[in-house]
């Protein structure tokens, strides 16, 4: 195994390296629908021939490479490789169509694209084939096309394209690794600096409009970086994590276009050696099945999406007893579903881990709470290890979740600082902190805090707890109203599965409230006896104007509920409704 003397701490090929060294044999990631699993060896050892094919095709450090295709290896593989020459990866929604596609090539001009067959109904080849075409036939500067698009699938036979001009299948691609030798992939990698940018997150969050994140390797870790770990304690702390991490594996349901995805898979590089299973995309009962057939015990995932898998009217079919251990992420966690997950009778958790953050701000706020304390060796050293690991911000007690309507955020992590402005804004200052790739000074105050668009306020002991965003405050007649009240106020009624709300137009109070619903199975709802109930818990000015009924709620790609296709639902059925009075 080559010695990491020239690779530079905490950069991913010096990470990748030592899981290598330390855990050859086990495994890293796994795709089972795809039938691909790799062990750390297998991993690195495929990462370098990667990394040697992009500097044979002429890639240098600061380049970008574009990624567009479900979740599989050769995604992993592409981001790796990219990040030990120093080139930039460039994720994009699985779910983009052709105008956004075309967007974001003219954004970042990557040198190089990788990209699916097929996902989500769009044929990703011909979709970047008919760019190509477009943009020659109109005779434009093609500087912002990829030099090469490599398709990945079709050496596999999954799907059939002619791969010419541009065009060329992975295994042409990895035929260009001859021509690069080791010492010249292990010069590149030792340029390589943790602080250097390494990918470059598109979110939309729940908005619908794209922004772009650069993020460096040293954001996704402490401030301190993993130099805090040595010495005697601190190697034998690391030491303890990954024998106790090994038993475990993670279904990682969030798509690694994702700040969450992504940050998920850099776990097993940076905290402990976990064994990461993935889907090429979500699915709730694909989901249920993967648990079932790897045994896996944490699931990480948003609160929608676990909502969905444990309302799915075939989750009885499933074995979840193998699940110690549920991680929300990328969305607020309100008592409502907490309630739900812990009384769970199907389930036999230990614990509940939460984090709250965003593509910008990298993770703000980690906590966890202890549902069961088991007897058994197992169960007392992960309640030990969990309980005090720095990488969490702490954890949270029973009573510490009675936060009315407030949802969880969890408590602070190092190095990084918060403050509530007199909007209730949420401004965060931190070594995590990214700009965008088109700066926007109003995401900043002038003193250099990012204004995170969501509304809160900090409780004792540093726990973040979050309202819900700001430009989804409704103004009914100048009364502010905010919308999380009236969802779990909603949520707490029986027969309510789901509930979201918005304001919507009105002429006399510039806006109303609307619910949408969705009933749990063979509920019987109504409007009238949804207002009687909630007239119990809520003032009367926020007693929802509309109530509409949905059987289930838009997910955005990246696992939340899609605020602006709701909207637009809701808009299209009231004028249907207006047109028809």
């Amino acid at each position: 195994m080559r010695s990491t003397r020239r690779y530079n701490r905490n950069t991913i090929p010096a990470l990748l390296y030592g899981r290598a060294v330390s855990f050859p044999k086990d495994t890293a990631y796994c795709y089972p629908e795809w039938g691909q699993s790799y062990s750390w060896s297998g991993l690195w050892r495929e990462t370098r021939q990667l990394a040697k094919a992009f500097l044979g095709v002429g890639v240098q450090k600061g380049d970008r490479i574009a990624l567009l295709m479900q979740g599989r290896m050769e995604m992993i593989l592409g981001m790796f490789a990219a990040a030990c020459i120093g080139a930039v990866a460039v994720p994009l929604n699985a779910y983009s169509r052709k105008d956004e596609v075309r967007e974001y090539l003219r954004q970042t001009r990557p040198v190089l694209m990788m990209a699916g067959t097929e996902g989500h109904r769009i044929h990703y080849p011909s979709l970047l084939r008919e760019i190509v075409d477009e943009a020659e036939t109109a005779g434009e500067d093609p500087s912002w096309l990829p030099q090469r698009i490599v398709v990945v699938g079709v050496d596999a036979g999954e799907n059939s394209f002619d791969c010419s001009g541009r065009f060329e299948t992975y295994s042409q691609l990895m035929d260009r690794r001859t021509a690069v030798n080791d010492l010249d992939l292990d010069s590149a990698c030792a340029e390589v600096r943790d602080e250097d940018p390494l990918i470059l997150l598109y979110t939309s969050g729940t908005s619908g409009e794209p922004k772009g994140v650069l993020r460096s390797t040293r954001s996704f870790i402490g401030k301190e970086g993993f130099s805090a770990k040595t010495g005697r304690s601190g190697k034998f702390s690391a030491y303890l994590t990954d024998r106790i991490a090994k038993r475990f594996s993670v279904l990682n349901l969030l798509p690694l276009y994702h700040l969450g995805g992504f940050s998920a898979i850099f776990i097993s590089l940076q905290t402990c050696c976990l064994r990461m299973v993935m889907l090429s995309h979500y699915n709730p009962v694909q989901a249920l099945t993967a648990i079932e057939h790897e045994r896996c015990t944490v699931l990480a995932g948003t609160p929608f999406m676990v909502q969905q898998m444990l309302a799915s009217p075939k989750r009885a079919q499933f074995d979840l007893t193998s699940l110690r251990g549920i991680t929300f992420t990328s969305a607020p966690m309100n008592r409502v579903l907490l309630d739900k997950v812990y009384r769970d009778s199907g389930l036999r958790l230990l614990f509940l881990m939460l984090s709250y953050g965003s593509s910008e701000a990298g993770i703000v706020a980690t906590g966890i709470c202890f549902v069961n304390k088991r007897p058994g060796a197992l169960s007392h050293l992960l309640h030990r290890l969990l309980s005090r690991r720095s990488f969490l911000g702490g954890s949270i007690e029973p009573g510490e979740m009675e936060l009315g309507d407030y949802s969880f955020g969890g408590k602070l992590e190092q190095g990084v600082e918060v403050k509530i402005d007199q909007r209730g804004e949420i401004l965060i200052r931190s070594h995590k902190v990214m700009r965008y790739w088109k700066e926007n000074p109003e995401q900043f105050t002038e003193d250099g805090w990012y204004r995170s668009g969501d509304y809160g306020k900090l409780g004792p002991g540093n726990l973040l707890m979050i309202g819900g965003r700001l430009n989804r405050i409704i103004s009914r007649g100048g009364e502010k109203i905010a919308p999380a009240e009236i969802e779990n106020a909603l949520l707490r009624l029986p027969g309510v599965e789901d509930a979201f709300v918005l304001g919507v137009p009105d002429e006399l109070y510039g806006e109303q409230v609307c619910a949408c619903i969705v009933p749990c199975s063979e509920a019987k709802l109504s409007a009238v006896t949804v207002r009687e109930e909630l007239s119990v818990h809520l003032s009367a000015f926020k007693i929802p104007r509309h109530i509409l009924f949905m059987t289930d709620f838009p997910m955005s790609p990246s696992g939340k509920v899609a605020a602006s296709d709701i909207r637009r639902l809701v808009l299209e059925q009231m004028e249907e409704m207006a047109v028809h009075a």
